[in-house]
């Protein structure tokens, strides 16, 4: 009920233009019988007069020559001839009575599909359609894992740490360099051997320190001097060159660096197609140090 008040609504502002405003609304209200309080609530919303006279951008144009008037009006950018309008508007009171007097289940889906052929013909918002014209929102565009530069200055800015100037940097486990262009590690305490704490590299600045829980520590510490960031950029090209050259293969957007007794090594290390699968390894540098096939 509420889509047939909205819908006659939107026809009573259509006709006023060829037809008295007592007619309309005796037409309307034999056909569909509106709450008067919701008709006054839509004239609100959709800028009717008390008159009957629409005060919103809907434009009436009038011209006069010498020997005919001619009437239209402007809906959603479209012209409409009111004498079309008029027509339209009597088939459609015509087809709905019709198909209110079957009083079947059916009917009331039938009502609504003719309402909208109604809207569409006449260019006019359909009951839940959303407007076409509003943009869409744009996706975020993803960043990106950072260039060589910018991972040599997030080395850089991660030395001049004021809590490691003059000391040994040491990482612990491992090294993450991911697509969203930030850098995950953890670093041994440079005062407590015993304790170990994870930074975040994220928009040009490293975290604060959070502690965390360690073990082997001794075993699983690499110097900082030994390892330059920029090569992740290295290993990311050399892995998707090879990928590129694997039927089914997917492309990497990160790298990590895995520490274990006094070493390190270079991830991702395989590449699965849809039908093989290679091993790949990396140099310390990030050069290709072997690629073969499982």
């Amino acid at each position: 009920m509420k889509n047939l008040n909205n819908i006659s609504s939107l026809i009573i502002m259509s006709c006023l233009l060829c037809l008295s405003c007592k007619q309309v609304t005796k037409s309307v209200d034999e056909t569909f019988h509106p709450n008067d309080s919701l008709v006054r609530k839509y004239n609100k919303e959709n800028d009717i007069g008390s008159d009957g006279e629409h005060t919103g951008t809907t434009k009436t144009t009038t011209r006069t020559s010498t020997h005919h008037q001619e009437k239209f009006i402007v809906i959603n950018g479209d012209t409409v001839k009111t004498p079309e309008l008029q027509d339209k508007a009597k088939e459609l009171f015509h087809d709905l009575e019709l198909l209110k007097q079957k009083q079947t289940p059916a009917g009331s889906k039938e009502i609504q599909k003719r309402v909208n052929e109604f809207l569409k013909d006449m260019n006019l918002p359909q009951p839940g359609s959303k407007n076409s014209n509003t943009e869409k929102p744009t996706a975020k565009a993803r960043k990106g894992m950072l260039s060589a530069s910018q991972l040599a200055k997030a080395e850089e800015k991660l030395r001049q740490l004021p809590q490691y100037r003059d000391r040994e940097i040491l990482i612990y486990e491992s090294v993450h360099f991911y697509e969203d262009g930030s850098i995950k590690l953890a670093l041994q305490h440079p005062e407590n051997p015993k304790y170990v704490d994870a930074y975040q590299y994220k928009d040009g600045y490293w975290s604060e320190p959070k502690p965390i829980q360690a073990r082997n520590i001794e075993r699983r510490t690499f110097p900082l001097s030994r390892i330059n960031f920029a090569d992740a950029q290295k290993v990311m090209q050399i892995y998707n060159d090879r990928a590129a050259q694997v039927e089914g293969a997917k492309p990497t957007t990160s790298a990590y660096i895995s520490i274990w007794d006094d070493g390190m090594r270079w991830f991702p290390s395989t590449i699965n197609g849809s039908r093989v699968r290679y091993d790949i390894q990396f140099n310390n540098d990030g050069t290709l140090k072997s690629f073969r096939q499982e």
